[in-house]
């Protein structure tokens, strides 16, 4: 198998940003595989949960360019934010659902790259797509079985749905013998309970920030706009309940089916043995040798059914027992860790309260007044900010935390700016070797740097007095 990966880069094309992936080949060894049917099936149709795909030959190389536009690589939002259950249960979906769509083009999905850093999502819906590159071939299930690692070492351990719904997965991805069809029931069968609010330990008493502070304008975070994200996430798990709750009623409905159809090919049974026995037994009245024989046959047949759906309902009954032991097994294993993770969250977060907040210069209380100016040598604190007009309102933006996401939308975005030209996550401020960069992050109208549109996911290096612009937004570097 071919599990090399391939070499990445960035292009930007007018408005449109593509990940490109290829290989070197320097001597033209590589083997050609256009006339492979797997490749035209990729290149010409548009498969659900695929990033877009086209091919061209650069200077003899062949080149897969992937269309990215909005789309954000999973890594970079699970390196920021926790998965919640909300997202890990739908970035799980969307793999389930990718494969069945690939199975309508004849394609088994060895030429997946199931690696977080090759898989974008849309960063509201979470909605989940994946490079497919022709030159890669590997084992589905093992890829999948290392995708869902990577996945529970970022789960939000303060969710307990997420907790539950990805040790099941796990447990299930243990099975040497598990095919990925199989976790759909199992996920829509897993049962699950929202956790209570007053053990979570994500409300902080203490707000992050008070009046006076440069950063009260830009990030206003208290207890009020936390308990108002609690609640507008009730809906959404009172809605997968219902979900659970419907599946739940379908199983017991589609078993109450087995069982009347067993009982009424008994019935049938019964009916026509009793008209065999009035003929042959009591003689009642006689039956020619065709009608009896189709007595016989349909005795047979009845029976025959009856077995059927009675062995199909006691093994559907067995199985949703075992699915309810597995999650009782999972409550139990999980639950004690998910109470210590709690806890020593929240011993966390007091702590941090009790830490008081650091503050750009020294406060002195008493200080002798001289006509002398005393040096203040390694004292002396360098401020870094960018300083520029947003909607006509002049902003600062502190430099003294990084990373730091500028965008537009709340929740992946530390800095957000209401511009309709500036995209849901534009450009991250990062620190390289103690020195301050700035990164595209796949904008569409890109990110200005002294008048010129930087690559993208390229760290570029900001000097004292360079310019920033995103979408409509300029700033300076001080």
């Amino acid at each position: 198998m071919k599990q090399d990966l391939p070499l990445v880069s960035f292009e930007r094309d007018m408005n449109h940003n593509y990940l490109v992936l290829y290989k070197c080949d320097f001597f033209g060894a590589a083997k050609d595989n256009s006339r492979d049917y797997r490749v035209r099936m990729l290149l010409e149709n548009k498969i659900q949960g695929l990033l877009p795909i086209t091919h061209r030959q650069v200077n003899g190389e062949s080149r897969y360019y992937y269309e990215i536009n909005s789309l954000q690589p999973l890594d970079r939002l699970i390196e920021k934010n926790e998965l919640d259950y909300r997202m890990l249960r739908t970035v799980f979906f969307g793999c389930i659902h990718l494969f069945d769509n690939l199975e309508e083009y004849l394609l088994n999905g060895e030429q997946i790259m199931m690696k977080a850093e090759f898989i974008y999502v849309n960063v509201e819906s979470m909605e989940p797509y994946f490079a497919c590159y022709p030159d890669y071939s590997g084992d589905v299930r093992c890829s999948f079985m290392e995708f869902v690692d990577e996945l529970l070492a970022h789960i939000d351990h303060t969710d307990k749905q997420a907790v539950m719904l990805g040790y099941q997965v796990y447990r299930y991805t243990r099975n040497p013998n598990y095919v990925l069809s199989g976790i759909r029931k199992f996920m829509e069968c897993a049962a699950t309970e929202v956790p209570n609010q007053e053990n979570c330990g994500f409300i902080s008493e203490q707000p992050l920030a008070e009046p006076g502070d440069k950063m009260w304008d830009n990030r206003i975070i208290n207890k009020e706009s936390n308990a108002f994200m609690l609640q507008e996430d009730v809906p959404r798990r009172k809605e997968a309940d219902m979900e659970e709750e419907y599946q739940d009623t379908c199983d017991r409905q589609g078993n109450i089916k087995e069982l009347i159809g067993g009982v009424f090919c008994v019935f049938v049974a019964i009916c026509a043995g009793a008209i065999i026995v009035g003929a042959r037994v009591f003689q009642r009245y006689k039956l020619s040798g065709n009608y009896e024989l189709y007595m016989y046959g349909a005795v047979a047949m009845a029976l025959v059914a009856a077995v059927l759906f009675f062995v199909c309902y006691i093994k559907t009954v067995r199985q949703s027992r075992e699915i309810e032991m597995l999650n009782e097994e999972c409550e139990e294993s999980v639950y004690e860790e998910l109470i210590s993770r709690e806890v020593v969250h929240n011993l966390t977060i007091k702590h941090n309260n009790e830490i008081p907040r650091k503050v750009g210069y020294r406060e002195v209380n008493s200080l002798t007044c001289s006509n002398e100016t005393i040096c203040l040598g390694n004292e002396a604190i360098e401020e870094r900010v960018l300083r520029g007009r947003v909607n006509g309102k002049e902003v600062s933006i502190p430099l003294d935390c990084l990373p730091l996401t500028v965008g537009k939308l709340g929740g992946v975005s530390d800095f957000i700016i209401n511009d309709n030209a500036v995209s849901k996550m534009h450009a991250r401020i990062e620190e390289h070797n103690g020195k301050v960069c700035v990164c595209d992050l796949n904008s569409t109208n890109g990110t200005v740097h002294n008048g010129e549109v930087i690559a993208i996911h390229t760290p570029v290096v900001l000097e004292q007095g360079d310019t920033l612009r995103f979408g409509r937004s300029c700033f300076t570097y001080y």
